[in-house]
């Protein structure tokens, strides 16, 4: 997300030797399709026999790479970054030894007028098929009809609250500025997360697009939100720690994996979609100019597999880009009761989603933000 202070992604460490006894099959598997896989192109480079990754901790399970490069012979060297900004300051710095870097929608702008990006064939990657039906990703990674990556996770930023405080579950942003919630309100210090929201809350039904007047709506909303707000929050643990003291009962969730955290000993903390829309990320595998080799195409593909979908799931609690149906059948279910991927079984899930592309006026955005945390 750019220029702002990361999501949290609630990413649990994970233990290697669960993960390296399912890789030989996905490897073998892998393998017979690989070598048809860049057949299609004549424009891929030379390969070097290595891939280098920018990645969030906990995406990349350092057993499964290790177990690819033996199987395959091509090592994956993953360099990971704690922020949007980190994260691009790497890619930028490093142009021409990164070939993918992992980041979400709203930041394919940034990397484009960069110059970084590098248009991906999705032809060489026959397991495109394996991303849930209805994930709303092309458009977004799409650029002058060029495709310039694949989803690879997903989330959403819903409405959470204490089950104590709401007996009945809140279904609008509205609760927020709700005067019996005074001094109760969690929302995370960040820009591009929290003006979307009160755009949403506001009627406004793009919040990526804002002209005068809708500028002029978020910051009333703004206004009548501060008293609302005692302490912005900055990250997971922080939010989830306010949840836990009590100093806040309902919030604008920076991750579901809060509520799975606060609820860890006991069911009293919920989230849900409010009808005005609810704000999702897609983190995704973007090609770095010059990456565009049969070998980087070979790593996507082994990755959208779903046996390689089903360990990331199961050690970091992630959606990753399977069908529910397709969950259904791998992922342990204390594991899928617990992750987004319960939400696809809703057929409308989608259409009240919000995609988080990249925010025009960004620099006033972020002006609008600092006079809020200013309190006006």
């Amino acid at each position: 997300m750019a220029g702002h202070t990361p999501r949290a992604r609630g990413i649990r460490a994970t233990a290697a030797a669960a993960v390296v006894s399912s890789l030989a099959l996905l490897l073998a598997a892998c393998s017979s399709g690989s070598d048809s896989a860049g057949a299609a192109s004549g424009e891929l480079a030379p390969d070097k026999g290595s891939v280098t990754i920018l990645t969030w901790e906990g995406y990349h399970d350092q057993a499964m790479l290790d177990a690819y490069a033996e199987q395959t012979g091509v090592k994956v060297t993953q360099i990971t970054a704690g922020s949007v900004d980190e994260m691009f300051a790497k890619a930028q710095s490093s142009q021409g030894q990164i070939d993918l870097v992992y980041f979400d929608l709203g930041n394919v702008d940034r990397y484009y007028k960069a110059g970084m990006l590098q248009p991906l064939d999705p032809s060489q990657v026959p397991n495109v098929k394996n991303i849930s039906p209805g994930l709303p990703w092309e458009p977004a990674l799409t650029v002058d009809g060029q495709v310039y990556g694949l989803p690879y996770n997903w989330g959403t930023l819903p409405l959470c609250w204490s089950k104590e405080a709401f007996p009945t579950p809140p279904t609008s942003w509205k609760v927020l500025w709700d005067p019996a919630n005074t001094g109760k309100v969690s929302i995370p210090d960040d820009s591009y997360l929290g003006i979307p929201m009160v755009a949403l809350a506001q009627g406004i039904n793009n919040p990526y697009d804002l002209d005068d007047a809708g500028f002029a709506e978020v910051k009333s909303g703004l206004e009548g939100l501060r008293p609302q707000v005692k302490t912005l929050t900055a990250g997971f643990n922080d939010q989830a720690n306010m949840f836990a003291s009590g100093d806040a009962v309902v919030g604008y969730c920076q991750n579901i994996a809060v509520v799975n955290e606060l609820n860890a000993e006991g069911d009293k903390f919920a989230y849900g979609f409010p009808t005005e829309g609810t704000p999702f990320w897609v983190d995704s595998s973007m090609m770095m100019k010059g990456a565009n080799r049969q070998e980087v195409y070979d790593f996507i593909n082994y990755t959208l597999e779903v046996p390689w979908q089903t360990k990331f799931i199961e050690a970091t609690g992630s959606a990753g880009i399977i069908s529910y149906e397709e969950a259904a059948k791998t992922v342990p279910e204390d594991v899928l009761a617990k992750s987004e991927i319960v939400n696809l079984q809703d057929p409308n899930f989608w259409e009240a989603m919000k995609p988080m592309v990249a925010p025009n006026r960004m620099d006033e955005r972020i002006a609008l933000w600092n006079e809020f945390k200013a309190g006006f």
